[in-house]
């Protein structure tokens, strides 16, 4: 794999990155990333007859699978949320939220983020994202002991915000803070 990343890359130069600086700033080889580009999974952008991908679109192919965003990637001080449904039955006006909140995050530049059900790939999902809040998602009469389980799984302090899903969401004054 031949370096890329020879000359210093700035946040502003991310935006749209060669298959080979996105193979080499995922530590990936060059035909792993155009296996990825092959099947389809990260969208291509032809720009000046030269193909490139964009930096938003690797770092949600490597979110819905799994892999580590490398911090290259994280451009400026975007915060990577990852927000929990603790239990599968939600009210139909906190879907209705979610969907909204989720809708207003993507179009925000600041946020990467990532929706689970809570389950055992939990953990797995937690290690790999490495989030900076994590908003649970549950009934009021719900205990603590999901989110202490939670915190053990993260092995350091973030923000962890408990949402009653009988209650309206305000995240604008969580994410704020």
């Amino acid at each position: 794999m031949t370096n890329g990343l020879k000359q210093m890359l700035t946040p502003d130069a991310l935006e749209y990155l060669s298959f080979e600086q996105a193979a080499s700033i995922c530590c990936v080889s060059e035909e792993r990333f155009a296996k990825w580009i092959e099947k389809g999974l990260v969208p291509v952008f032809e720009v000046q007859d030269q193909k490139l991908v964009r930096s938003r679109d690797l770092i949600h192919h490597l979110i819905s699978h799994n892999i580590r965003i490398p911090e290259r990637l994280l451009q400026g001080n975007i915060k990577k949320i990852l927000f929990i449904l603790m239990q599968k039955d939600l009210p139909q006006e906190m879907t209705a939220d979610i969907i909204w909140i989720l809708y207003r995050l993507r179009k925000h530049p600041a946020y990467v983020f990532d929706f689970i059900e809570l389950d055992n790939t939990t953990e797995l999902k937690i290690i790999t994202f490495d989030p900076d809040f994590i908003f649970l998602l549950q009934h009021e009469a719900e205990t603590d002991a999901a989110r202490h389980t939670i915190r053990r799984m993260l092995g350091k302090e973030i923000p962890i915000h408990r949402f009653s899903v009988d209650r309206k969401i305000d995240i604008d004054s969580l994410l704020s803070d």
